[in-house]
């Protein structure tokens, strides 16, 4: 790992700039994940239609799958983000990305359900300790357990930084498909009167505009998470002190050069 090759500045951040950097971080990196989101999240998106137009499931049901599919493809974010951290969008690979997850697939679903299996049974006391669990075992190939010592080591003595992770994960796709929901039943409502086409969140307790914006945050997500892990590690392992080393070493040297 190249830390020279960062395409974000490696500094200590608070929490409020990790959100702030969130979505440029994902706009910079549109064109790989747009695509890795056309291929994730659109066939969940189709998934949830079929289930909801076809067999008639209700509202509470499909939101469950959303969730639960939300969940499993941040990972695919967490992968393709780490290798856009030291990669320019246009050497990235999304087939690359799909291929790293889906091997890590198996064990990541074990993963999260035994986290939520531990997080209900300590009342989320554990649950700052646990966050970057997905990072750990997709970016640095852990084990379980060693992935759990890891996330518990980098999330030690900052629990309120984790905690306010957690809370935006929760709060992000709420967020976002109360705004999907406003904005495109607005439209078809009142721009082109076609009233409400995919049901109405607040009446129905769903519609496929809410859907659509909760898939949507899906990769600020983990954008958000992914920024608190390399965030963590840079204050834990010295990342910023390291380049810091590197830029006096190279002033040295060009210091000497022009003496010479």
């Amino acid at each position: 790992m190249n830390l020279l090759a960062a395409r974000v500045v490696l500094r200590q951040r608070s929490l409020a700039d990790s959100l702030d950097l969130a979505l440029p971080l994902c706009l910079a990196n549109k064109r790989p994940l747009g695509v890795l989101a056309l291929v994730m999240l659109v066939p969940i998106a189709a998934l949830l239609a079929f289930l909801r137009i076809g067999r008639h499931w209700p509202w509470a049901a499909v939101w469950a799958i959303c969730l639960a599919a939300s969940l499993l493809v941040e990972g695919v974010f967490t992968v393709a983000l780490g290798e856009l951290l030291f990669k320019p969008p246009g050497e990235a690979r999304v087939r690359t990305f799909v291929g790293r997850f889906l091997r890590r697939l198996p064990a990541l679903v074990i993963a999260i359900l035994l986290r939520a299996v531990v997080m209900v049974v300590t009342l989320f006391i554990m649950a700052p300790g646990t966050i970057f669990l997905p990072e750990a075992m997709l970016l640095e190939g852990a084990s379980f357990g060693r992935a759990w010592t890891r996330s518990r080591a980098l999330a030690r003595n900052r629990g309120g930084v984790c905690f306010g992770i957690w809370l935006t994960m929760l709060l992000l796709p709420v967020v976002g498909a109360m705004s999907m929901d406003l904005l495109c039943n607005t439209v078809c409502g009142f721009v082109l009167q076609l009233g409400r086409p995919t049901g109405d969140l607040w009446s129905d307790g769903g519609s496929g505009f809410a859907i659509l914006g909760a898939l949507l945050a899906v990769p600020v997500i983990a954008a958000v998470r992914f920024l608190g892990y390399v965030d963590l590690r840079t204050r834990k392992e010295g990342w910023d002190i390291q380049l810091r080393f590197v830029s006096l070493a190279d002033q040295s040297t060009l210091g000497r050069r022009r003496a010479a």
